[in-house]
């Protein structure tokens, strides 16, 4: 099965946090992305595999080639999303790499027991050789048993690749980021009242198409963060952003979301992503952010 990829798509510069009304901040280049070195980790492996170039060198070649974007990009200060991404296809690439290196194996086991077993048949003629014999047919039955696995382990990387892809392809659409603790999708104070906490009518079309995201991937879930600025007791900000919080989970209730898939909580002032001296630092504290688990249901990092 051939791997494929348009070597001639382009790069899309520029790491932008997006919030539902257009509100954008840009980021710096870490020095250190986890993503960029669990690939370049994977990609060593492959290069590794002493048959890496007869059975996966187009996924070798590949592998190479996006992590080598990456690296390219991480030295020109480009965008973490396309490191990230880059990196992602590099990994992925030598993983499917290394099942069909060990599919090969395999195979060549299989072959060399089916062999065993042909030489046997032909000299057996004492109980010693039939054992030999069911010997060859037990290790024949082994290495089958080991194609069939790394052909289900292939199947289950490609599946795991669109699956990605759509995901990325839904949430992108909405705007959110994928960050360490996943997709992150950022609603901005516009959609409530001053030091309110009721939706207002431009949210409707953000919670339908949350609802829907939902719906369409019936194991994950959302944990509904609020947000506030430094303005007004600790006190007030905790209750309030956790009303804000609670409106969004019970607006995706309303709409055929279990309750059971979300998890609301006030964070009050204590996360602020920008200074709470100017105005629209304030702003951007001011928000809802909804977090998408993997999956298993399950949060990379702790809610």
């Amino acid at each position: 099965m051939k791997y494929t990829l348009n070597r001639n798509r382009n790069l899309i510069v520029g790491c932008a946090v997006c919030l539902l009304l257009g509100f954008s901040a840009c980021t710096t280049t870490p020095e250190r992305i986890a993503e960029l070195e669990q690939a370049r980790s994977t990609v060593a492996s492959l290069e590794n595999q002493p048959d890496a170039q007869s059975a996966a060198s187009e996924q070798l070649a590949n592998a190479r080639e996006a992590l080598a974007r990456a690296d390219t990009a991480m030295e020109a200060g480009q965008s973490v999303e396309l490191i990230r991404h880059e990196a992602y296809l590099a990994r992925r690439y030598a993983e499917i790499g290394l099942e069909m290196t060990s599919e090969a194996r395999a195979h060549k086991a299989m072959s060399q027991a089916e062999a065993r077993r042909n030489e046997v048949q032909l000299q057996a003629r004492t109980v010693e050789a039939e054992r030999a014999e069911a010997l060859a047919d037990r290790r024949a039955a082994q290495a089958e048993q080991s194609a069939r696995n790394a052909a289900a382990s292939q199947a289950v990387a490609e599946e795991a690749i669109g699956e990605a892809d759509r995901l990325a392809e839904e949430l992108g659409a909405m705007e959110a980021e994928q960050t360490q603790r996943g997709w992150v999708l950022t609603l901005g104070d516009v959609l409530f009242d001053t030091a309110g906490a009721e939706l207002q009518a431009g949210a409707q079309v953000s919670m339908d198409r949350l609802a829907e995201f939902m719906s369409n991937n019936p194991k994950r879930r959302l944990l509904v963060e609020g947000h506030t600025d430094s303005r007004g007791t600790e006190a007030f900000n905790t209750e309030l952003s956790g009303r804000r919080a609670n409106a969004v989970a019970e607006a995706l209730v309303q709409r055929g979301v279990p309750s059971d898939r979300l998890r609301a909580v006030g964070l009050g002032e204590s996360y602020p992503v920008a200074g709470n001296d100017t105005p629209e630092g304030m702003q951007q504290n001011r928000r809802v952010e909804i977090v998408v688990s993997n999956p298993d249901g399950a949060f990379p990092a702790s809610e």
